[in-house]
């Protein structure tokens, strides 16, 4: 579980450095709307979601036995 945290984690910090277009969501259609998000915002969602799934993982990873 730990290793599939550190590979999501790591696309979503690849994500958030490389994309360039972000949409704001419907959370209850799961679906995009048309309106743009800035891409500042966009960027630190994205990094902070990959490192916050980065450190999960490595916690798993290192409490398992």
């Amino acid at each position: 579980m730990g290793v599939l945290l550190i590979i999501f984690g790591g696309l979503a910090l690849v994500g958030g450095i490389f994309a360039k277009d972000f949409y704001v969501a419907d959370v209850v259609a799961l679906g995009a709307f048309k309106q743009k998000s800035s891409t500042w915002s966009g960027r630190l969602v994205f990094i902070l979601v990959g490192v916050v799934l980065i450190a999960v993982g490595i916690k798993l990873l290192i409490g398992a036995n």
